[in-house]
């Protein structure tokens, strides 16, 4: 039987697992770009979508599908077929996909637009081969509700990776090697941390004993795995798929020189910084997702309306936020982390994508609480779709900035599209809108203060550490004009506010001064 503080605990460990290795994964590439140059982060990054989707599919999506298949096995004997039937259709599947790259990563380079990527692409199909003992594991503990060797594992993974990673980059640069040649070192230190979260996880999972499996079995996991593992992965890989888009178009449609590269590396600053903004302002408004399901499920549709109200509510407002604040303080954040500001134009323009890209894994998520799975990924397909056109369109004459509102654009054509068909299960469109407009009047002020404070910092921040004591002040202002006007237009309930990192502490400060 459950236990409900096992589960409790996993829960919270779990999700601050993600948080955890998203920073480490975002704060990395700082030091990375310091030492190795936006040249050097352009060939890292290049291809580290290659590296990350397949990363996440064994992660996050797999593990959730296989956990799902195996609380439905009947009897323990049962359910180590169904584990090890994951395992090896997962196996089959990472070899196709290891040989595949291995035999065409000539070709992928010379359509990123750089032949010398070809040998970093060959070591990241060798991260494949690691995917399905990752994912069966995770999903073996995730069938009895214990998140937490999934969560250790995922921490201590991400940590060994990044320290091999480093360690190996300045090695590298030490005896004079190229940026290809630090990429390689880089993804490198990939397989490290994998290996190292498969000793953990096989050192946990005593009862994991090998068994026969059916032909029958087999057939039936692997269908499962292809149609509805492939399809909540790939709806929620979002900004892996506009960084692939990225990476095939950029330096191609920038000329493919040198100049074009370097550009790709500033551009890439912006990434992990909206990522993690993303990760943030999405969590939040997640954490009612299981009662969503539930009430959905039970055909309580007033409970699901009000659910979904409350989760577009907490995540748009947190999403706001995050969006014109990270707008709103750019230029010193791209002075104190990368040393110059570069690219700032660009990156300012890339911010407008947390918000936009908020909404979109906001309304992915609802379509999938309430089994759209399909629908969200057909969104996402729409994504990719505006993305490319976008940025065939734009990069040509904007360069890097026209790639940054092509990831605005791709991710509000998926949040229309997934919110249109959510509103034709259950309509909520009037009540988005009337949010919005009160939005709109919180955050303005927090924006104008903002743009007032870089007006006046513009020719003064030439030093990383002013930049960051200007960014400093910048935040706390910022946030302190923002959280006071959510409060006097009564945007969020108090059960929302509660739902928000020290809201309730705002609440009671909030409520002290007025009184």
């Amino acid at each position: 039987m459950r236990s409900p503080s096992k589960f409790a605990t996993g829960v919270v460990l779990f999700a601050l697992a993600g948080y955890l290795s998203k920073f480490i994964s975002f704060a990395y590439r700082v030091p990375y770009q310091n030492i190795a140059g936006d040249f050097g982060l352009y060939a890292y990054q290049t291809v580290y979508p290659f590296a990350a989707i397949v990363a996440s599919l064994g992660m996050y999506a797999m593990p959730v599908v296989i956990a799902k298949i195996g609380v439905g096995a009947h009897g323990p004997r049962r359910k180590l077929e169904v584990l090890w039937g994951s395992f090896y259709a997962l196996l089959g599947l990472a070899v196709i996909l290891v040989v595949t790259m291995w035999m065409l990563a000539p070709v992928i380079a010379r359509l990123l637009g750089d032949m010398e990527l070809a040998p970093t692409l060959r070591i990241i199909s060798l991260s494949y081969l690691l995917m399905p003992a990752l994912a069966v594991l995770r999903g073996s503990f995730q069938s009895v509700d214990d998140l937490r060797p999934s969560a250790i594992s995922q921490v201590l993974e991400n940590l060994v990776r990044v320290t091999v990673l480093l360690i190996a980059l300045l090695i590298g640069v030490r005896f004079g090697q190229d940026a290809y040649t630090l990429s390689r070192y880089a993804y490198g230190a990939t397989l490290v941390g994998g290996v190292i979260a498969i000793v953990i996880l096989s050192l946990w999972a005593k009862q994991l004993r090998l068994v026969p499996v059916q032909p029958t079995t087999l057939r039936s996991v692997l269908r499962i795995l292809l149609t509805t593992g492939f399809a909540v992965g790939f709806a929620s890989l979002g900004i892996l798929w506009m960084q692939l888009v990225d990476s095939f178009t950029i330096v191609n449609l920038m000329g493919g020189d040198y100049a074009a590269k370097v550009g790709k590396g500033v551009f890439d600053r912006g990434y992990p910084l909206v990522q993690f903004a993303i990760l943030f302002t999405t969590a939040l408004g997640m954490a009612n997702v299981p009662n969503l399901v539930r009430h959905y499920r039970a055909g309580r549709i007033e409970a699901t309306s009000s659910g979904l109200s409350s989760m577009i509510r907490v995540t748009t407002t947190v999403a706001a936020a995050a969006t014109i604040g990270l707008m709103g303080v750019m230029f010193p954040l791209n002075v104190a982390l990368f040393e110059n500001a570069a690219g700032t134009t660009a990156l300012v323009l890339l911010s407008t994508s947390t918000f936009a890209a908020s909404l979109a894994v906001a309304s992915m998520t609802c379509l999938q609480a309430i089994d759209r799975e399909r629908t969200a990924a057909v969104g996402m397909i729409l994504a990719i779709g505006v993305k490319l056109g976008s940025n065939l369109w734009l990069v040509p004459s904007y360069g890097i900035a026209g790639a940054a509102l092509g990831t605005s654009m791709a991710f509000l054509a998926m949040a229309a599209f997934n919110f249109n068909r959510l509103d034709q299960i259950i309509p909520l469109g009037m009540l988005r809108f009337r949010h919005y407009g009160r939005l709109v009047k919180a955050v303005a002020p927090m924006g104008v203060i903002l743009l007032g404070l870089n007006v006046m910092a513009l020719d003064g921040l030439t030093h990383r550490l002013d930049a960051l004591i200007w960014l400093v002040f910048m935040l706390v202002l910022g946030a302190g004009i923002y959280v006071w006007r959510l409060w006097k237009e009564q945007i969020l309930t108090i059960e929302e506010w509660e739902m928000i990192p020290f809201g309730g502490r705002l609440i009671n400060l909030l409520e002290k001064k007025e009184n």
